[in-house]
């Protein structure tokens, strides 16, 4: 599943359609507001969508906070984001209890190697893996597209 964002009147093929998946979306979403609050604050569902978005103007100003981040060469929320997940601990594996064995297919949870056990396949017999907010990437590539959507789209409805 994933996200739709659609131009309103777009003025650019770039500008007709954006589509990501949920897992950059979230990050991705959260620079923007961060970057510009007071431009952001016009969209109140960011990480829903229900149809919500920013007018032409909105989406034009987006596209040059985001630019201007992008131009400054510094990508802090880049940065910042991908340093906090770095920081983020391990966590016990859910599907073997942290024993890095869980029982045979189709059963769950911990096994015993002995009692027909096989090594986890969800941390690789480590007994834990990285939180799931770690799948949440973020990449400068993914604010130059949406800037260059937000150029040309003449503003946009989350869907």
């Amino acid at each position: 599943m994933g996200v739709d964002i659609c131009g309103r009147n777009p003025t650019s093929k770039t500008g007709e359609y954006f589509h990501t998946s949920w897992w950059p979306w979230r990050p991705l979403a959260d620079d923007c507001c961060e970057l510009a609050p007071a431009i952001t604050a016009k969209c109140t569902y960011w990480q829903s969508n229900d149809g919500d978005g920013l007018d032409a103007d909105g989406a034009k100003a987006l596209a040059e906070a985001l630019q201007a981040e992008i131009d400054s060469g510094r990508m802090r929320i880049e940065r910042i984001h991908n340093s906090e997940l770095e920081q983020l601990p391990d966590v016990n594996c859910n599907i073997c209890s942290g024993t890095g064995v869980r029982r045979a297919v189709p059963e769950t949870g911990a096994g015993v190697l002995t009692e027909g056990g096989i090594i986890c396949n969800g941390c690789e017999g480590a007994g834990h893996r990285r939180p799931w907010q770690a799948d949440y990437v973020f990449s400068a590539e993914a604010v130059r597209d949406f800037a260059a959507f937000l150029r040309g789209c003449g503003g946009f409805e989350i869907w």
